[in-house]
């Protein structure tokens, strides 16, 4: 049975919508990898920041504030 014109550019109409939504999937799978290495690499930076601050911080010692040196005068507010 022969299509009607109609029918045809439905048809056509159908497959034009295929394309374009098989484009627009193939976009989204690209920008959501993009999206994984970028989540990835900051990971990555912030754990080695995290492990910079880490390193500075420890081990945790108490020290003693340095003595003020002494001029032997006595300083008083009015």
């Amino acid at each position: 049975m022969p299509l009607t014109p109609l029918e045809k550019e439905l048809l056509a109409c159908v497959e034009e919508l295929e394309k374009s939504v098989s484009a627009c999937m193939q976009r989204q799978l690209e920008q959501e990898k993009a999206l994984a290495d970028l989540r990835s690499e900051l990971n990555t930076s912030l754990s080695t920041l995290h492990g910079a601050l880490e390193a500075g911080r420890w081990p945790l010692e108490q020290t003693e504030p340095e003595e003020r040196n002494r001029t032997g005068f006595i300083r008083r507010r009015p």
